[in-house]
């Protein structure tokens, strides 16, 4: 993912509550592959042992037309343990199938990743299961540095595969990491398991199955330790990336004055920001990111870093295909993508629309990417002095608006308003909101006309944006 690494998930619990009321219960991630039913089987040994339940998960992605047949095969070798075990209990098989297909920009390889990893956890959180062991061994671990290397990672990546990662609360956790593959491949020799064949593992245009079918033999041949080495070189970066991190908690405690948006937006001492060497604001960048669970791609961060900020200047970076790093006087936020406000005025031209609002509630806007939203006002707070139903315009903004802020302030054009208020460009894409006969009653950004808002007033109009609505950001913020 552009530079960015299994890491970027949090290698701290995110809630000791989601650990409460957990099912006395492990769970595995099963492919039916080796190294998978290797874990299962050595896993059902030990917690039958302690009295636990065992659940394989299996995740289909619906790649594979023999996959079908995968859960069935995965089961009947359970159900084979099982017999020769009458005494424990039996594993319980749970299986979820990936649906959709890869973005604009995403590979195959990312998007069954992290689909998986979301699969695992939706699994765990319906059987309240709190552990999920995935079988990846030393070898796997030094095949994953070796590409983020190729990919041009930083620490983050190098670092490879965590032991432990937190996920809604579930633990991921990787017990084998320090294994040789070839300890793996003889416990299922000696074990006599019977093992599912992934043909997509013979593919050469996956990056993984290059690496390990054509550079491998080649590299382990020329250098018998490389798998040892890397592994441990994995090791000593996520060391050292412990220190950045905690370098980067210290510049960000110096650098944010405060955050907003459940973390998304962070307010910075301009002039502390910029003492900060562009290497030092990357990691700040990296880190705000990751809590926020999204990736933090290299050229993102490296550009947003390496930026000459100063506090009027307005800046927006593409993060991913539905969001966005914005700058604004002293302000990093990360929101939905939308047109910038010249382009939704010259190229949309939403045509004016008469509304009938007959109760509080919410009226979506699709032509201006937001919600119209009616509620009582609070005690003390003003309002629109008008009687139910209520008839109003909804338009695009026209060259004589003016908007009075303050009951004894002067009228000012939109564009005065807008920069006294410290509005974005891109926040002023929204519907200016009249009576029928014209008076402004909203603007988008501003808030209500004090002409039209007065004390006493019943009513209270609110312009929400569909980023602040969380529509689309709320979902991408999901683990």
């Amino acid at each position: 993912m552009n530079g960015s690494s299994p890491t970027d998930d949090s290698p701290t619990p995110a809630s000791a509550e989601a650990a409460r009321g957990a099912a006395l219960a492990v769970a595995v991630a099963v492919s039916g592959g080796a190294d998978s039913m290797a874990l299962l089987w050595v896993t059902w040994q030990q917690a039958a042992a302690l009295g636990l339940q065992t659940l394989a998960f299996h995740v289909h992605h619906g790649l594979q037309p023999g996959a079908d047949a995968w859960p069935d095969a995965i089961e009947e070798e359970c159900r084979r343990w099982s017999r020769a075990f009458p005494s424990w209990p039996a594993i319980q098989l749970e299986v979820a199938r990936l649906e959709g297909r890869p973005v604009r920009g995403q590979s195959v390889e990312e998007w069954a990743r992290e689909g998986r990893y979301a699969a695992l956890v939706e699994l765990a959180g319906r059987h309240r299961v709190g552990l999920v062991l995935l079988a990846h061994h030393r070898r796997d671990q030094a095949e994953t540095v070796l590409l983020q290397a190729l990919r041009g990672a930083g620490p983050q990546g190098l670092a490879g595969m965590p032991r432990l990662q937190w996920r809604n609360g579930v633990c991921l956790a990787r017990p084998w990491l320090a294994q040789p593959r070839e300890s793996v491949a003889g416990l299922v020799q000696s074990a006599g398991l019977n093992v599912v064949h992934d043909p997509s593992n013979d593919d050469p245009r996956w990056a993984r199955n290059r690496l390990r079918l054509e550079v491998w033999p080649v590299l382990s041949a020329a250098f018998e330790q490389a798998e040892a080495a890397l592994a441990t070189a994995a090791q000593r970066c996520a060391q050292s990336l412990e220190l950045i991190d905690e370098a980067a908690q210290g510049d960000a405690q110096r650098c944010v004055r405060r955050t907003g948006d459940k973390g998304r937006s962070l307010v910075v001492d301009v002039s502390a920001w910029q003492g900060l060497s562009p290497a030092r604001r990357s990691h700040v960048l990296r880190a705000w990111l990751r809590e926020l669970g999204m990736g933090a791609p290299s050229a993102l961060v490296d550009r947003v870093s390496q930026h000459a900020f100063t506090s009027q200047g307005a800046r927006r970076w593409p993060l991913d295909t539905a969001h966005e790093v914005r700058w604004y006087r002293g302000e990093l936020s990360v929101a939905a993508r939308r047109e910038a406000a010249g382009a939704t005025l010259q190229e949309n031209n939403p045509a004016p629309q008469v509304l009938r609002l007959n109760r509080a509630g919410r009226k979506q806007l699709p032509a201006w990417s937001g919600s119209l939203v009616l509620r009582r006002a609070a005690a003390g707070e003003p309002g629109l002095d008008m009687a139910l139903p209520l008839q109003l315009m909804v338009r695009d903004r026209q060259g004589g608006d003016r908007f009075q802020k303050a009951p004894k302030s002067t009228a000012r054009a939109l564009k005065k308003q807008f920069q006294a208020g410290g509005v974005a460009a891109w926040d002023r894409t929204g519907p200016v909101v009249t009576t029928l006969d014209g008076a402004v009653v909203m603007v988008s950004g501003l808030g209500m006309d004090a002409r039209v808002a007065v004390a006493g007033g019943r009513w209270v109009l609110q312009w929400e944006p569909l980023h602040a609505a969380g529509v689309s950001l709320a979902t991408a913020l999901a683990p």
